[in-house]
C-alpha cells in the first residue's frame, strides 16, 4: 500500500523518458512512493486513487494543467538576484556584494572591492552587457557612455563585487534537483579578458562574462569536484522551494575560495534534453555520459524521495 503520491510535471521540450526512468528508481527504493510524470499540458492522471493519500507535486514549469485536488506544490519561479543574493547570505554562503546600480552612486572600494561588475537583472544577457570597472570611477560613468540599445537603459541594473576568476572568466554549472548534485561542469570564456592594469575603457568594452552570446566565445567541459559540487548543494538548499535549478559558482584565483554566483532557478536548465543543452551533452561525450557522470537518475530519486516524505501533504 503506498502511503505518498509524487507527482513530476515535466516541460514539454524536455524528453519525458528522462524522468519515467527517474520515477522507475524512486518506485524501486521507495516502495511507499507512487510516483507520476505528466507533462505541462496533460492535467489526466493514471487509475488509482492519487489523491487519497499525501502528495507533493514538482514541477519544471510554474504553469500546468492539472488541478491539484490537495498537496504541496514545488514549482520553478523566477527568482532575481537581488533576492538570491539575501538568500545566500542567509544561509552563511560566500557570495559576491551586490546592490542596484545607480547613475551618480559613490561605491566605497573598502566595501566592493577594487573592481566591479555591471550587470543587468532581468534581461537574459548571455553575457552581453556584463562591464567591468574600477569601483572608484563609478562616480563618473553616465549614459551617453553606452549605445541606445545597450540594455542598461531599458533594464535595472545591478553592481557586484568583481570575483577574479583568472585571465579567462570561468565559472563552474551546477545542475541540481531538490538538493541533490546531477551533474557539474566549467564554462569558461575562450576570450581573454582585459587586464586589470587596462584604461578605464579597455575594461569597460572587454569581454567579462564566461557565457558570452558570441559563436565559439565560451567553452564547456566536465568538472567534478566534490568541493564545488557541495557548495551547490548548498545553493540549491537556500532556496529550497524551487525544485530544480543550474547553480553557478565562481572560484577565486589564488585563494580558492568559492562564491554563490546566482541560480537559474525558471526550469530551463535540464540540460539533459533541453535544447540548450546540447553544447552540454556535447562535451560529455553524449547524453548517457552527461547522466552516469555523477549518477544523475540515483541523485534526483534521492532528492524526490526525500521530499517526498518530508513534504507530501
Amino acid at each position: 500500500m503506498h502511503a505518498f503520491t509524487l507527482i513530476i510535471i515535466c516541460r514539454d521540450e524536455h524528453d519525458e523518458a528522462d524522468f519515467q526512468a527517474i520515477a522507475q528508481k524512486v518506485a524501486e527504493q521507495a516502495p511507499d512512493i507512487r510516483p507520476v510524470v505528466l507533462r505541462a499540458g496533460s492535467g489526466k492522471l493514471p487509475s488509482g486513487d492519487l489523491w487519497s493519500r499525501p502528495v507533493l507535486i514538482v514541477a519544471f514549469r510554474s504553469t500546468f494543467k492539472l488541478v491539484p485536488q490537495r498537496g504541496t506544490v514545488l514549482r520553478v519561479r523566477p527568482v532575481y538576484k537581488t533576492e538570491q543574493y539575501e538568500l545566500f547570505l542567509k544561509a552563511g554562503l560566500n557570495t559576491p556584494k551586490t546592490g542596484v546600480f545607480k547613475f551618480g552612486m559613490k561605491p566605497d572600494p573598502a566595501e566592493w572591492s577594487n573592481y566591479v561588475i555591471l550587470k543587468p537583472l532581468r534581461i537574459n544577457s548571455h553575457g552581453l552587457g556584463v562591464h567591468l570597472v574600477r569601483t572608484r570611477r563609478v562616480p563618473a560613468l553616465a549614459p551617453d557612455l553606452f549605445k541606445a540599445g545597450h540594455p542598461i537603459h531599458r533594464d535595472v541594473y545591478l553592481i557586484q563585487q568583481f570575483i577574479d576568476t583568472g585571465d579567462y572568466p570561468t565559472h563552474f554549472r551546477v545542475e541540481t534537483l531538490l538538493g541533490e548534485a546531477l551533474c557539474c561542469r566549467t564554462i569558461f570564456s575562450s576570450r581573454k579578458r582585459p587586464s586589470l592594469f587596462a584604461s578605464d575603457r579597455m575594461l569597460l568594452n572587454g569581454a567579462m562574462a564566461s557565457n558570452a552570446a558570441i559563436t565559439s566565445a565560451n567553452k564547456t567541459a566536465p568538472a567534478r569536484d566534490d568541493e564545488v559540487i557541495a557548495f551547490a548543494r548548498q545553493m540549491d538548499r537556500a532556496i529550497a522551494d524551487c525544485p530544480v535549478k543550474g547553480c553557478d559558482v565562481l572560484r577565486e584565483v589564488g585563494t580558492g575560495k568559492l562564491y554563490a554566483l546566482e541560480c537559474n532557478t525558471r526550469g530551463k536548465s535540464w540540460a539533459f534534453s533541453s535544447p540548450d543543452g546540447d553544447n552540454a551533452r556535447q562535451a560529455f561525450g553524449s547524453k548517457q555520459a552527461m547522466i552516469d557522470h555523477l549518477g544523475a537518475w540515483d541523485a534526483a530519486a534521492r532528492g524526490f524521495i526525500e521530499r517526498t516524505r518530508a513534504d507530501a501533504r
